[in-house]
């Protein structure tokens, strides 16, 4: 028998949990990722009251961020059990007791940079009629090759208008672990390595073919070091693995129009390939420019 709630759940809740399915959400960013939504939300203060809606119902847990903005910790959302069935249905296998669990103290700042980032290619995406598609949570996807194994922070399928879509996996750096380890331990060059030789196996043009984004939190000089890895160690310099940018610079930039994202070869492009107006051809060309 199907469960009653205690509010009537419409497609904007629907397209609520789906958001937090993805990733941990604060009301501004659930706000501000609503836009991608059949109906948005212009009014942060009526997104909390449906958020406790929808957590009075039993389908959304929060928690308080160790983090302080404006002044306060905000909180953050999850998926209970019945949200999740909700989406996925009554015989849907659960996840992990951690995806519905309060998230850890150190994991604090990860998870919210990793949810602004998220958010803002969903919203920009969203704005170039490019839509997010066929998202694995973090650590939901385990790549294996050569030895190496690798979690990625989350992946995703951004596909055009066109119907031509395009594969990432996401890596959000914070500084914390080593470039380089001589030990059979996590570091930036056991990541390259594995990822480079997974994606190998793949021909240009094959749909399963994807792109390692890395996009680096703190020292604006982490980010030529692991391009300067991915030069090294790649096995072909002629593909495209590895891109990068930095967290602010990617967040006060439109992705699909700028040319933020660097690759190995120092090269800038935007994060998939949108057709030049300028030139008024009906191919799309990648946007590619030196960097000075």
């Amino acid at each position: 028998m199907p469960k009653r709630f205690t509010t009537k759940i419409g497609l904007r809740d629907l397209d609520i949990l789906t958001a937090i399915d993805r990733t941990p959400l604060t009301p501004a960013q659930l706000c501000k990722v609503s836009q991608t939504f059949s109906v948005p939300f212009h009014d942060e203060h009526n997104l909390r009251r449906r958020l406790r809606r929808l957590t009075d119902a039993g389908l959304l847990k929060s928690w308080p961020y160790a983090i302080v903005s404006n002044g306060r910790s905000p909180h953050y959302f999850k998926l209970t059990r019945e949200g999740y069935r909700l989406l996925y249905g009554e015989d849907a296998a659960l996840p992990r007791r951690r995806y519905f669990g309060e998230i850890s103290h150190g994991h604090h700042y990860h998870t919210n940079y990793l949810a602004d980032v998220i958010v803002h290619l969903a919203v920009t995406g969203h704005r170039q009629r490019i839509a997010l598609r066929h998202f694995a949570r973090e650590n939901s996807v385990k790549l294996e090759a050569g030895g190496f194994t690798m979690y990625p922070d989350c992946a995703f399928q951004l596909v055009n208008a066109k119907g031509r879509a395009f594969n990432f996996v996401l890596e959000l750096d914070n500084g914390t672990e080593r470039m380089r380890s001589r030990q059979d331990v996590e570091s930036i060059e056991r990541k390259i390595r594995g990822y480079d030789i997974h994606q190998s196996q793949f021909a240009a043009d094959d749909p399963n073919r994807y792109v390692v984004l890395f996009v680096t939190t703190r020292s604006v000089y982490r980010l030529p070091k692991i391009l300067s890895l991915a030069d090294t160690f790649m096995q072909n310099r002629q593909r495209t693995v590895f891109v990068g940018c930095d967290f602010d610079t990617l967040l006060a930039s439109n992705p699909f129009h700028d040319a933020v994202f660097t690759d190995h070869r120092c090269l800038r492009r935007t994060i998939v390939p949108m057709q030049n107006a300028a030139s008024k051809k009906q191919h799309a060309s990648l946007t590619v420019t030196p960097v000075s």
